[in-house]
């Protein structure tokens, strides 16, 4: 991103320091779900008649769907004429009513990003690294120059070259062999 730098940043390895809030790019949301019931309505095929049901509902089904019969028609008949009005208008549809649950959010958290939660959510990104004697941190990271003037004061902001350097030259660097 423009105007962001590759620096490190070299701090006293403290539980207060790692509570302390640098960023504000690596915030997030955690979110609870709740199941809530919907109602919706979809258009679906009529389920035909057969020579099975009762005339009284062959033709109650084809007075629903203004198909054209005679009293006098059988169960037989009426299933041609049915049979014959599919083939030309298809099979006849109607609108259905039905629930569904759907998940929807209940309550959103907001969490505010400290260094621990950088180190613990992003542990490839801000690997750190910790002197021999454990007194001090270094993490890379690609800061703002305004996330940079806003560090606090006794965090050290060095370059890469100036970081090899205050590593290769401070005591608490230095490996005890």
């Amino acid at each position: 991103m423009k105007g962001q730098y590759t620096h490190y940043l070299i701090f006293g390895n403290t539980d207060t320091n790692k509570a302390k809030r640098i960023t504000s790019r690596y915030d997030w949301q955690t979110f609870t779900y709740r199941e809530e019931e919907r109602t919706g309505t979809k258009t679906v095929e009529v389920v035909l008649p057969v020579e099975d049901d009762l005339k009284s509902d062959i033709q109650a089904f084809m007075d629903t769907h203004s198909i054209d019969y005679n009293s006098s028609d059988t169960k037989a008949e009426l299933i041609a004429k049915i049979d014959a009005y599919v083939m030309e208008n298809g099979v006849p549809t109607e609108e259905v009513s039905y629930t569904y649950m759907e998940e929807v959010v209940d309550t959103t958290t907001d969490h505010e990003a400290t260094i621990q939660d950088l180190l613990d959510r992003h542990p490839l990104y801000f690997a750190p690294r910790t002197s021999p004697d454990g007194s001090e941190i270094c993490i890379k990271g690609d800061w703002t120059i305004t996330e940079l003037d806003a560090m606090p004061n006794d965090f050290r902001i060095y370059t890469n070259e100036e970081c090899k350097e205050y590593i290769a030259t401070t005591e608490a660097w230095q490996d005890e062999e």
